[in-house]
C-alpha cells in the first residue's frame, strides 16, 4: 500500500463507528506526525530486519524516559506491566515493583520486590468489561434479551421494574437506600444491594456508576443457572487460555501478585486513614470484597485479578470475534449517552462518552480513556487500582496497563489539605498528623494519560511496518518483554 493511502485509511478509520461530535478529531498533520518517524528509520536503515526497525523505533519514542519519569522520579505507582501491539507483534514493558512496604507489628517497613512480566494485578473496575461481553454473550446464545426489564431475570429487584436490560449495560444510574460497603457480612450487604433503584441525575450528568453492573451479575446467574464466575470460566476464559486471571488467587499465585494496600486518604477535617483491608489477592474494591471476592465469589463491577498476557489474550480475541461475533463487539463499542449542551451560563459541555459498560471516544483528548488516534470504534476501561485496557478492532491494535497505583500512595487528599503537599522535584508528597510521609499520586488517572497515547502511537508505527512495507509475518506471533530499570 502506498503510503498516502495508508495515512487516508487511518482518518478513514478514525470515522468508522463514530458519531457526529466523535468525527474528525485527529487532523492529518496528527497522523502525519505520528508516522514520520517510521519513514526516517527506513531511510536510514535501508538494510536493517524488521526487529532492528522495531529497536530504532523504540529508542526514538522516548518512551524509556517517560516511564522512568513517571514510575521512578515521580513515583506515582511502584510499578506497572504494559502491552501493546498488532495481529503479529506485541511488546511488554516491565518497570518497578510489585511490593515495597509491609506492615509489621504495627510498622510499616521496607519489602520491594520487583515487577515479573506475569505479575498478577487487581482489575478493579477491568471486571466491568467482562461482564458485558458475558452479558452480550448470553444474548448471542438466546439466554438474555437487551430489551427485558430486569425483574424478569433477577426479581429480587423489585425497584427496577421497568429498567431494562439494556439500560444497566448503558450505566443506568442507580442507588441503593443505604450503603453497601458498610454493611456488616455479605448477607446484609445484599439485602442493601436488592433495594437498588433509579437515581435522578442532573442533565449532562456523568452516568459511570458501579450499580449497573452489579446488578447484571444476577442477571448472568439467572440467565446461565451457573454462578457468574463459573459461566465466565468455563465460556470465555478456559477457552482463551486465560489461566491467570482469577477471583480468588490460588495459593501458589499469592507470591506474584502486586501489592495494592496500603493507601491513604487525607479528609476534609484533618483525619486521614491509611487502609489496611487489602492484602496481596484481595481486591481494593470495599464492595466486591463485602460480596464475597476473598471467598471467590465474583461482583459485576471488580473483584477480577489478572496479568498482562491473559489482558492481552482478551484484548486479541475480542478484536478477532473469538468470543462474541463482530456485530456485537461493534454494538458494545458504540456511544451511548456522549452528547453536547449547554449550561444555563452558556458554556459548552459535553456529557461523559460511555458504551456498554466501557467508555467510547469523548470529543476532548483529556476527558475520555480512548486516544482519538483510534478508530471509532475502538472502546476501553479503565479500574481505579491502576489499570487500563484499550482496544481498537478496526485498526487491529490493542493496549494494557496494569499497576498498582494505591500502594503505599496517598490517592485522595482534599482539597483543604493540598496545602500541605510537598514537592521536591518532580516528586509530590505529604506529611500526615503521625509523621508518615507519603507520596501524592492522586493525578496518577490523568498523568498516564501521557503514556498510553505514547504507548498507542507506538504501536501505530509497528502496525505500518507490518501494512505498508510488507514485514508482517503471518505464521508466527512474536512477543518482545523490555525489562526497564
Amino acid at each position: 500500500m502506498h503510503y498516502n493511502d495508508y495515512l487516508n485509511q487511518l482518518i478513514e478509520n478514525q470515522n468508522i463507528g463514530a458519531d457526529k461530535t466523535q468525527k474528525n478529531l485527529y487532523t492529518k498533520e496528527q497522523y502525519e506526525k505520528l508516522l514520520k518517524d517510521v519513514l526516517e528509520v527506513l531511510n536510514k536503515n535501508k538494510d536493517a530486519n524488521i526487529d532492528e526497525l522495531r529497536n530504532e523505533l523504540y529508542k526514538k519514542s522516548g518512551i524509556e524516559n517517560l516511564l522512568k519519569d513517571f514510575f521512578c522520579i515521580k513515583k506515582m505507582a511502584p510499578g506497572a506491566v504494559i502491552s501493546y501491539g498488532t495481529k503479529t507483534f506485541q511488546e511488554q514493558l516491565v518497570i518497578g515493583n510489585r511490593e515495597e512496604t509491609i506492615l509489621d507489628e504495627g510498622t510499616f517497613i521496607p519489602s520491594q520486590k520487583e515487577m515479573n512480566s506475569d505479575t498478577i494485578f487487581d482489575l478493579a473496575s477491568c471486571t466491568k468489561l467482562f461482564t458485558a461481553i458475558t452479558i452480550l454473550k448470553l444474548v448471542e446464545e438466546g439466554k438474555i434479551d437487551l430489551s427485558e426489564d430486569v425483574t424478569e431475570y433477577a426479581p429480587q429487584f423489585e425497584n427496577l421494574k421497568g429498567i431494562t436490560i439494556f439500560d444497566l449495560l448503558t450505566f443506568e444510574p442507580l442507588e441503593t437506600k443505604t450503603r453497601i460497603d458498610k454493611a456488616k457480612n455479605k448477607k446484609e450487604a445484599e439485602e442493601i444491594l436488592f433495594t437498588t433503584s433509579k437515581k435522578e441525575i442532573p442533565y449532562g450528568a456523568n452516568k459511570y456508576n458501579d450499580f449497573a453492573p452489579m446488578v447484571l451479575k444476577y442477571v448472568i446467574e439467572s440467565a446461565s443457572g451457573m454462578s457468574y464466575y463459573e459461566y465466565l470460566s468455563k465460556n470465555i476464559l478456559n477457552n482463551l487460555g486465560m489461566y491467570n486471571t482469577f477471583v480468588k488467587i490460588p495459593e501458589e499465585n499469592l507470591e506474584n501478585v502486586a501489592n495494592s494496600n496500603y493507601d491513604g486518604r487525607y479528609y476534609k477535617d484533618g483525619n486521614y486513614l491509611i487502609r489496611t483491608t487489602s492484602p496481596v489477592g484481595v481486591s481494593t474494591d470495599d464492595k466486591a470484597r463485602i460480596l464475597g471476592q476473598p471467598q471467590g465469589i465474583l461482583s459485576g463491577h471488580a473483584g477480577l485479578f489478572s496479568n498482562s498476557s491473559d489482558m492481552t489474550k482478551l484484548a486479541r480475541a475480542l478484536i478477532d470475534n473469538k468470543i462474541i461475533n463482530f456485530n456485537t463487539r461493534d454494538y458494545m463499542a458504540k456511544n451511548r449517552c456522549g452528547f453536547h449542551f449547554v449550561t444555563d451560563d452558556g458554556k459548552d459541555k459535553y456529557s461523559q462518552y460511555l458504551a456498554m459498560l466501557c467508555y467510547s471516544k469523548h470529543p476532548l483528548p483529556n476527558s475520555g480513556e480512548v486516544h482519538h488516534s483510534l478508530s471509532g470504534k475502538s472502546f476501553a476501561i479503565a479500574g481505579w487500582s491502576g489499570t487500563q485496557l484499550t482496544v481498537d478492532p478496526i485498526n487491529n491494535i490493542n493496549f494494557s496497563l496494569l499497576s498498582n497505583r494505591s500502594h503505599n500512595r496517598m490517592t485522595f487528599i482534599d482539597s483543604n489539605q493540598k496545602e500541605k503537599i510537598i514537592t521536591n522535584g518532580k516528586q509530590k508528597t505529604i506529611i500526615l498528623p503521625n509523621g508518615k510521609e507519603m507520596i501524592d499520586s492522586t493525578r496518577y488517572a490523568w498523568d498516564r494519560d501521557e503514556i498510553i497515547h505514547k504507548c498507542i502511537d507506538l504501536a501505530f508505527q509497528y502496525k505500518m511496518l507490518e501494512d505498508i512495507i510488507g514485514y508482517e509475518k503471518e505464521d508466527t506471533k512474536q512477543t518482545s518483554i523490555r525489562k526497564i530499570k
